[in-house]
């Protein structure tokens, strides 16, 4: 079989990693050949077309004959090449993540010092002089929630995802110490699932709909992070007893989870009431299930007999309830073992009781789902506290006669996890455009006579909305007629007002601007008779709404009646991925931090609890960087133990699709949280805050000159970046522009506005203006200040590291590839003057760093990144090749083989861009260099793109 990977280590010598992916590589090519009828020959081919050499390296003349090959491939050898490709491609990735564990679980028993973990970041705050009682507090008080966000750029089907776990998990078998027979099962079994995903259609046929995005974040919550969450308590606990010598309470958690998957309609019309509906009903019943299952497990595991008596009481009540009720026909099959528990064993009668009112729980939620009628209330939970209660009452008496270790266990793991999930899994969030609020409200103000909402100033806005939310009076006349846009408004605050307590979350304003904004949704939920409205969060996006968000909530808080709706607690949130697409990387960034320290400082000065949520994506485009990171690089004071961040798309897979990379994110956002609110940076200077108003200004008025104001600029980005075609991925509900009609980047959406660049190597949104600002600092005369910034801002440091990152991932080649091939020939010296621009922007950042290559202390990243290239290269110029293709075909008379090669190549640069390797958290790892001693790693040189797992180490 000829060799298809250029392995040329270098310096840098092979390890586990690289044989998991030479193993799992074989596989794929011994299946290619036993399954395909010209195996052999498309191998071959596979082989030719590898780009062996590193960029620097290829000649003009090599590389145009190159072209030419790729140009010449038939339809169906392209297809198969690309699949081939694109499997190698993902294979390395399973291997990575497979190694990242591997590399925990070596440290770990190594007793090596883990970065971040909890030992490590308690042990280092003890040093620092943090006092164990300021420690206890800070994580008692500590409140994090992750968003799941159906955000579409998770590429891959759920169905190899699960491919993936499984071979993943077959490695991990195979590492253990087994019998021959049993090693004989686990390589079969790698060989099988490699086998079925090689056979497995890794397009997505039809798009998603709401109700299974959120299918794919229940799937995570239930397979992985009901299992992970108990153990990551259970290591936090005794880690804070160690260091402060205080368990944590019984009722802890730190960690939430919410959703937008359903709930988020912000363009997108196919989420309606009823899907939200229908998605809370799911939610619960996968809970009620959930621990309907675990407490039927602990009733057969607390069979002890002694007692205190008031657990003997309410045993004894229990008995008393269940023998002058009639059993509901769906107990009839417990009716029996409930009988037969002898009347001494308190606790199971207890339990019994509990675990059959889960089972009506369930039931009820069945029969809504099925549009049956339900149980009555009254015999179903609605809350968590419902069921904490009688569990507590269990821990108490078992601890109270010496069974603390008993009711430790799976008692103390239920209890904990109600305290997390509770009764819900996720908490939705709803979220809205504002200007659908203001149409709403139009439409009653017209109707009753009193005039046009929408032609108000925002001061009479503002007086009506007040003068309404302290009225007695309905505002809505039960006959009002409205349009079906207006309809389906009112009709998703009735819906939030009917779902049962705790079902929602948030209530996020998207394009908030104002005052008016606020208040016009909490009047609706007033008119519709919402006894536990949702807490309201703007959320501000663009440049201009971070410069006003100040303003906007000064005004709030300064209103007698919002002061107390708050109770002393805003939740407001702050768009990363639109502000980026709005002005660029650098102008995002400051713009986003100066507006965390405004807004904490005014929230004090109000009394009021700030929480920021911060709807970060995965990309540096999209405002994605290393969790770790992230965190430590905002304003001191702004975190304060409190944190709410998004989990967007392929983040979800990529942090939590695998037990141990789920405990380790959630590791790392607790210990990240700790240490930065209890050490947060410092200030950074004025003159510092100079630089960066400069530098945000430049860099911003060059993206917008070259984005916005050219007037050519949206044909050249169509033309030169597949983006015209990714509607034939279906890898979101939601559209990719908010008007179709209207192909301006302001109707672009900012996730496949990064992403289009990203597939042509360009990735122009992270960079561009870069280059130019700090050319005009360095002209300032501040280029030692630019130094210092780098290695004493850890937010500055932080920026321009992505930045580095970023740039390692481009292409100019390729880049300049698409441009000859694709883009109109008036439009191609577009294209090169940014391909020019890409080039001095490394110059800029590598002078800046003082690193003579981009990220060249790291060698063992090096590595792994020109393995890579030599699948994705030639990836990239098949898919220039079919583009080039599918655009010369009649609109409706597309080959659909085209569009599968363009899916596959698309899914295959993803898998790589949209991606962080596993090898990338080496330097986030103390002692922990495996066979690359001679490298220092720094522990700022994360490898770009997606911050996928970066948690990890």
């Amino acid at each position: 079989m000829p060799d298809i990977g250029p392995f040329d280590f270098g310096s840098v010598e092979p390890d586990e990693l690289d044989k998991d992916t030479e193993r799992l590589r074989h596989i794929l090519l011994e299946s290619v050949k036993v399954l395909e009828k010209d195996g052999d020959r498309l191998i071959n081919l596979v082989e030719s077309i590898l780009l062996k050499d590193q960029p620097s390296e290829r000649d003009p003349v090599s590389m145009e004959q190159y072209k030419q090959k790729i140009s010449s491939l038939s339809n169906a050898d392209a297809l198969s090449i690309s699949r081939i490709l694109s499997q190698c491609l993902n294979l390395a990735n399973v291997a990575e993540q497979h190694h990242l564990v591997r590399s925990v679980l070596k440290a770990n028993l190594a007793g090596e010092d883990l970065m971040y973990s909890c030992e490590h970041t308690l042990k280092s705050l003890i040093d620092e002089g943090i006092s164990p009682d300021t420690i206890y507090n800070a994580i008692c008080e500590q409140s994090i929630e992750l968003v799941l966000t159906a955000h579409p750029t998770q590429m891959m089907r759920r169905t190899l995802i699960a491919k993936n776990n499984a071979i993943g998990n077959a490695l991990s078998e195979l590492e253990k110490q087994l019998t021959d027979y049993e090693r004989f099962e686990w390589e079969e079994e790698l060989n099988r699932e490699v086998k079925a995903t090689w056979l497995t259609d890794e397009i997505r046929r039809k798009k998603p709909t709401p109700e299974e995005e959120a299918q794919g974040g229940w799937s995570i919550l239930e397979q992985n992070l009901w299992h992970t969450l108990p153990r990551f308590f259970r290591i936090l606990d005794r880690t804070v007893e160690k260091y402060t010598g205080r368990s944590l309470p019984l009722g802890f958690t730190n960690i939430r989870f919410g959703s937008w998957c359903g709930g988020d309609r912000d363009g997108n019309d196919n989420v309606t009431a009823d899907v939200t509906r229908q998605v809370c009903y799911f939610s619960r019943w996968i809970a009620a299930t959930l621990f309907y299952r675990e407490i039927d497990a602990l009733l057969f595991e607390l069979s002890m007999v002694k007692k205190t008596d008031s657990m003997a009481d309410a045993a004894l009540a229990a008995n008393e309830r269940r023998q002058s009720n009639k059993p509901k026909s769906i107990l009839t099959l417990y009716k029996e073992f409930r009988e037969g528990i002898p009347e001494k064993e308190a606790y199971r009668i207890v339990l019994a009781e509990v675990r059959d009112k889960m089972l009506l729980t369930k039931k009820k939620y069945e029969d809504l789902i099925s549009g049956q009628t339900p149980c009555p209330d009254d015999v179903c939970y609605e809350t968590a506290e419902e069921v904490i209660a009688p569990l507590k009452m269990c821990y108490d008496s078992l601890v109270a006669i010496g069974g603390k270790a008993i009711a430790d266990g799976r008692l103390l793991d239920i209890i904990r996890r109600l305290n997390c999930f509770g009764l819900n899994l996720s908490k939705l969030d709803i979220r809205q455009e504002s200007s659908r609020h203001s149409e709403t409200l139009d439409a009653i103000t017209t109707y009753l006579g009193i005039g046009s909402y929408n032609a108000w100033s925002e001061e009479q806005r503002v007086e009506f909305l007040l003068k309404e939310l302290e009225s007695k009076r309905p505002l809505i006349p039960v006959d009002f007629p409205c349009n079906p846009r207006v309809q389906e408004v009112i009709n998703t605050f009735r819906m939030a007002a009917e779902l049962p307590k705790d079902s929602l979350g948030a209530y996020v304003i998207s394009m908030c601007q104002k005052p008016s904004d606020i208040l016009a949704v909490e009047l609706l939920q007033k008119v519709v008779g919402n006894k536990h409205p949702q807490r309201v969060v703007p959320l501000f996006e663009m440049i201009d709404d971070l410069v006003r968000a100040p303003t906007t909530m000064e005004s709030l808080f300064n209103i007698p009646w919002y002061k107390k709706r708050i109770n002393g607690s805003q939740e407001i949130m702050l768009g990363y991925s639109d502000s980026a697409k709005d002005a660029g990387r650098l102008c995002s960034a400051w713009s986003l931090y100066k507006a965390q320290e405004i807004l904490t400082k005014l929230s004090e000065k109000h009394g009021v609890k700030c929480n920021l949520f911060h709807g970060r994506g995965g990309t540096v485009g999209r405002g994605g960087s290393p969790t770790y990171l992230a965190i430590q690089s905002q304003p001191g004071g702004s975190i304060n133990g409190r944190l709410r961040v998004t989990e967007q798309g392929e983040m979800i897979t990529a942090h939590y699709g695998q037990p141990g990379m789920a405990l380790r994110t959630i590791e790392v956002y607790t210990t990240a949280t700790l240490k930065q609110t209890l050490l947060p940076p410092p200030a950074p200077l004025d003159k510092w805050r100079e630089i960066m108003d400069f530098l945000a200004d430049v860099s911003s008025k060059k993206y917008r000159s070259v984005v916005r104001d050219d007037p050519n600029f949206v044909r050249y980005f169509r033309a030169s970046t597949p983006e015209r075609e990714l509607t034939h991925l279906n890898i979101g509900s939601r559209p990719a522009k908010r008007n179709v009609l209207n192909p301006t980047i302001e109707s672009l959406r900012a996730i496949p506005w990064i992403f289009s660049f990203t597939q042509t190597r360009l990735i122009l949104p992270a960079w561009l203006g870069v280059c130019d600002a700090f050319k005009e600092a360095i002209n300032k005369g501040w280029q030692q200040d630019l130094v210092d910034m780098y290695k004493n801002w850890p937010f500055f440091s932080t920026t321009v590291d992505l930045i580095e990152m970023v740039l390692m991932k481009t292409d100019p080649l390729i880049a300049l590839r698409y441009n000859d091939l694709l883009v109109p020939f008036e439009l191609q010296s577009k294209g090169k003057e940014l391909i020019d621009l890409l080039n001095e922007t490394v110059n800029s950042v590598l002078s800046l760093t003082s690193h003579e290559t981009l990220q060249q202390e790291n060698k063992l990243l090096q590595h792994f990144v020109s393995i890579r290239r030599a699948y994705m290269d030639p990836i990239n110029y098949i898919q220039a090749e079919i583009l080039r293709r599918l655009r010369s075909q009649h609109v409706d008379a597309m080959d659909p083989i085209l569009i599968d090669i363009l899916i596959i190549t698309i899914n295959g640069i993803a898998a790589v861009v949209n991606s962080v390797p596993a090898f990338q958290w080496y330097s986030l790892v103390t002692n922990l260099l495996l066979h690359v001693s001679e490298v220092v790693i720094k522990f700022k040189t994360l490898l770009l793109l997606p911050d996928l797992s970066d948690n990890l180490l």
